[in-house]
């Protein structure tokens, strides 16, 4: 079974913390999932994202598929990887990465992630939570302890503090899912 793992990660330039971390959950992710099983879903090739691509074709990743905005459309791409021109503007494009994704994990991140979150949420996709990343991420964890963002729709966030878990969860949540 093929599954579909998005990443909603920073665009800006990474600290070493953040290295380190996609390693983690890089590394838990394919402990769990077979790397040919799995179709990572990026918005863009830069900051986090760039990262989490560059580690995740290391590991072999079965496919890499980047949902982009225009903005995004004159920058390189890896080699062999899925580059989809949406033509459409930076939010807009993130409910297309949220919808494909049979998971949300988040690595960190500003209001361009947080509003990923609240996609996946509203749509009813997991979001596995990276803390202590000292991005703006960070702070749902205070306003949203419970994971429980509107009382409806019940709980679609749970945090991690060990990156390696997170990765090894978001295989196991995207293939309940995928089925």
């Amino acid at each position: 079974m093929t599954v579909q793992v998005g990443f909603a990660a920073y665009s800006g330039e990474p600290k070493p913390v953040h290295i380190e971390a996609v390693n983690d959950i890089m590394e838990g992710l394919f402990s769990e999932c077979e790397p040919d099983t799995v179709t990572i879903l990026l918005g863009g090739y830069r900051g986090l994202m760039r990262l989490i691509a560059d580690a995740a074709m290391k590991h072999g990743v079965g496919r890499l598929v980047f949902i982009i905005p225009p903005e995004y459309e004159a920058m390189s791409y890896p080699e062999g990887s899925v580059v989809i021109r949406t033509g459409l503007g930076v939010r807009e494009r993130s409910s297309i990465l949220v919808r494909s994704s049979d998971v949300l994990v988040v690595v960190g991140g500003g209001i361009g992630t947080l509003f990923e979150v609240m996609l996946a949420c509203s749509y009813g996709i997991p979001v596995l939570m990276l803390r202590g990343t000292g991005l703006e991420s960070d702070r749902f964890a205070n306003c949203y302890s419970d994971g429980i963002l509107d009382s409806r729709l019940g709980r679609c966030i749970d945090y991690y503090n060990d990156p390696k878990l997170l990765g090894a969860e978001a295989c196991r949540v995207a293939r309940r899912k995928a089925k």
